[in-house]
Order: structure tokens, then sequence, then C-alpha cells
């Protein structure tokens, strides 16, 4: 009988399914954490009882416990917020003759309502129109 002669290599594996394997891993993950997009700084909304449907048009605008402002998560000062908002409205003119510039304003429930005013004028002084407040349907925290 005769046997194949030992070559001295150990036979080769194949790397190719698990290599798939850590791709589909890597995807699952990227479009995970791309889902939960986190803000510049906490914000936790105050509660509502009623549900209502939320768009997402328009530009968002953060406001801190402590009265720090964000626009669409790039953490600024009112002065700077306002010019923003007036360069952005300027841009989009055609845009937004349809509507009304929409902002829509993800307050902290610990805010004050002060800061929460001097915002609302802030806004309506850089020309917008027409702002909506979001808030957290009770029970879904």
């Amino acid at each position: 009988m005769q046997l194949p002669e030992y070559s001295g290599k150990p036979p080769e594996e194949n790397l190719i399914p698990l290599i798939n394997i850590v791709f589909l891993l890597l995807i699952f993950f990227m479009v995970a954490g791309a889902l939960s997009a986190q803000h510049v700084f906490e914000v936790e909304a105050p509660d509502s009882r009623h549900e209502a449907g939320v768009d997402d048009e328009g530009w968002l605008v953060l406001l801190g416990r402590d009265g720090r402002l964000a626009l669409d998560d790039e953490e600024m000062d009112a002065d700077t917020l306002k010019g923003r908002l007036r360069a952005q409205m300027e841009a989009r003119q055609e845009v937004l003759a349809k509507g009304e510039p929409l902002v829509r304003i993800k307050a902290d429930q610990a805010a004050s309502t002060d800061a929460l005013m001097d915002l609302m004028e802030l806004l309506r002084a850089a020309g917008v129109e027409e702002v909506r407040l979001l808030t957290v349907l009770a029970g879904d925290r």
C-alpha cells in the first residue's frame, strides 16, 4: 500500500467564512451606532400625555438645563445661534417660501422657563415664525 508523501506543511484553513462574519458584524454595529445618535450635551425632554407625529424637517435647537444652546448638535452661544439661523434661512429662501421655517426645540425638563422664553425671543428676532417644542410621551423613558 502506497501512502502519499507528507509535505511538512499543515493543511490550509479556509478563512473566508470567518472574514465574512466579521464584516457582517462590523456593518451591523455601524448601522446600529448611527441609529442612536447622541446630542452635544444631555437633554431630558419633558413628558407629554398626548402623542403626535414629529417630522424631522427644519432645524433642531437644544436647550440644556444650564442654559447651554446647540443648533444641529453644534454648541454655540445665543448671538452665534441667531446669526447662523438667519444665514441658513436666507440660503434656503426658495425652499422656505412654500411654508414657514420650522425650528424644533428640545429643551431639558430642568431648564428654566426664563431660558426657554429667551430662546423663543431669540428665534423670533432671527425671523423664525414656527416653533415646535419636542416632548416625550409619558411612560416611554
